[in-house]
């Protein structure tokens, strides 16, 4: 799993610097800094999967969590998309796509990862309720990264700021239609890509075990 991820990235940062080397711009610089981000959620939920403590394995959920949202958030870098006269269209539209599948990629496989932890230790129904919420959390912080544009670190650096607007969001939600609206839907994708990814698996190994018997 984590070669073809890293191929993956890799075809996507070889895209990004053809782009560098044809136009002599370096005008999607995002595209590898928030690659990086990506990936750090998946790499705490592999820390999380790899220690034994109770405690450091909260320590890594909570890094894994303040992160995850970074990776699902390359899916809003497509509004950069439009017809630029230095580099053909196409090869933009595949440049962002690349890069929003990376993301929103990383970010499931590493959600599974965690998904597996919790069920060693709560029912699924329970786990289940755990993932709404995660979803939930995931939309309203790539609304948060978006718009208001925080960052991770904002959490540490910001935590006033960060803390007067969430707290404006959810005394006044109908004042934030759009806020509740952009983070339902962000949820509601995510929810649906994860199941579908979890239902192919599903059927696979159920194809897998018919075949051996």
């Amino acid at each position: 799993m984590k070669r073809i991820l890293f191929f993956s990235a890799a075809f996507t940062i070889c895209l990004y610097t053809v782009r560098v080397a044809y136009t002599e711009s370096f005008l999607f610089l995002f595209i590898p800094w928030n690659l990086f981000l990506a990936w750090l959620p998946f790499f705490f939920s592999e820390r999380m999967e790899a220690v034994q403590n109770k405690w450091t394995k909260v320590f890594w959920f909570c890094c894994w969590l303040l992160f995850w949202p970074n990776a699902p958030y390359l899916i809003t870098d497509l509004v950069h998309l439009r017809d630029r006269q230095d580099v053909p269209f196409y090869f933009d539209l595949i440049l962002l796509f690349s890069a929003a599948w990376n993301g929103l990629l990383l970010g499931l496989v590493s959600l599974q990862q965690v998904e597996k932890q919790m069920l060693l230790n709560w029912q699924v129904w329970k786990v289940r309720c755990i993932l709404i919420v995660l979803f939930l959390l995931s939309g309203f912080g790539i609304y948060l990264g978006r718009y208001d544009r925080y960052n991770s670190w904002h959490i540490v650096t910001r935590p006033w700021d960060l803390i007067t607007d969430i707290s404006g969001y959810l005394s006044n939600p109908l004042q934030h239609i759009h806020t509740w609206a952009v983070t339902i839907l962000f949820a509601a994708v995510f929810a649906l890509v994860y199941e579908t990814m979890r239902q192919f698996q599903l059927h696979s190994r159920i194809k897998t075990d018919s075949n051996t018997l």
